[in-house]
């Protein structure tokens, strides 16, 4: 039994030349995420395909050099785009900082300079309210304490900080602004 190849010689990949072709990708990814979550991935993945098609027909330099820079490339797609879409993924995290892990850092630190304020006081028991919820902090040679009851106030302020974090991260104005790119 004889099989015919047709397929012209391959080059196989080394793991240096793997990962000049992960580093050109990461940086057309990074150069497209003015564009279209969906769309920049189906437009990464054709791309991945035939860089690596490329590489191993062709080797990795010659297919790098024939593509030629990753930022060139996401620019051309961008201006085909027409114009730069909203960055959904940096708003959640922005919002996440925001509207979670800033307030609670701050009322973590509000809360511990408060116990401690106690204690250079001498100790005892001190009732205030921070951010509209009371709070009592108690201090003493033994022991040190926090009691506080949670109302709609801290929600509030987290949801209004949470929410212009994602505006601001995300460029929301970006999905109906009709300038192009320049």
């Amino acid at each position: 039994m004889s099989t015919t190849s047709t397929t012209t010689a391959r080059h196989p990949l080394a793991f240096r030349d793997r990962a000049r072709l992960r580093r050109w990708l990461w940086r057309f990814t990074l150069a497209m995420q003015d564009h279209p979550a969906r769309e920049g991935r189906r437009i990464r993945r054709d791309l991945r395909a035939a860089l690596l098609d490329d590489a191993e027909r062709i080797g990795v330099d010659a297919a790098l050099r024939e593509i030629g820079s990753p930022l060139r490339v996401a620019a051309d797609h961008l201006e085909a785009l027409g114009s730069a879409g909203p960055r959904w993924n940096d708003g959640a995290v922005l919002a996440a900082l925001l509207g979670f892990a800033l307030p609670l850092y701050m009322w973590a630190a509000w809360a511990m300079g408060a116990i401690d304020a106690v204690g250079a006081m001498g100790g005892g028991r001190v009732e205030l309210t921070w951010l509209g919820v009371p709070m009592t902090a108690e201090s003493s040679d033994e022991m040190f304490g926090l009691e506080f009851t949670l109302g709609w106030q801290p929600f509030a302020v987290s949801l209004v900080l949470g929410a212009l974090g994602f505006a601001l991260g995300a460029r929301i104005w970006r999905r109906w602004a009709r300038t192009p790119i320049s």
